[in-house]
């Protein structure tokens, strides 16, 4: 048993016959194609493991990393500065634009009914003062 193949194989001979069993189109290995293949394979690994992060990316996950606490730069705080004219969460300017689309809403489905092109009260303004006299009747005098 001390002659078996196995015991007398090196490891260098072992090499030999696995590369002679190999066939096809192989590339020589060299320091620079070993160099350009251990980048395309560390960015190829790098991009699946964003994938997998990205896919991954539940609000706990978010959260223990720290990805919601982020500090906001000073460009975006510059930019937050000079739109405070135009903040979007301006209620009052929210709300006239509202008001200004009901009063077109209703204009139009008024037209549509074949009513008058505008009513006092879509206008906001009513001359009824409600106590059931018209002013624009002139009525008895007591003169």
């Amino acid at each position: 048993m001390d002659k078996s193949p196995l015991k007398t194989l090196t490891l260098e001979d072992f090499l030999e016959s696995e590369r002679h069993k190999l066939s096809g189109n192989l590339t020589p290995v060299t320091p620079e194609t070993f160099a350009k293949w251990k980048a395309e394979r560390t960015d190829k690994k790098l991009a699946e493991q964003q994938a997998m992060e990205k896919k991954e990316a539940t609000g706990r996950a978010m959260f223990e990393k720290g990805d919601w606490n982020l500090d906001i730069s000073e460009e975006e705080e510059e930019e937050e500065g000079e739109g405070d004219e135009e903040d979007i969460w301006n209620l009052e300017k929210l709300r006239q634009e509202t008001e200004a689309l009901r009063e077109k809403t209703e204009a139009e489905r008024i037209a549509a009914v074949g009513g008058p092109a505008r009513s006092p009260l879509v206008n906001g303004v009513s001359e009824d003062t409600g106590d059931g006299t018209d002013d624009d009747e002139a009525g008895p005098s007591n003169s």
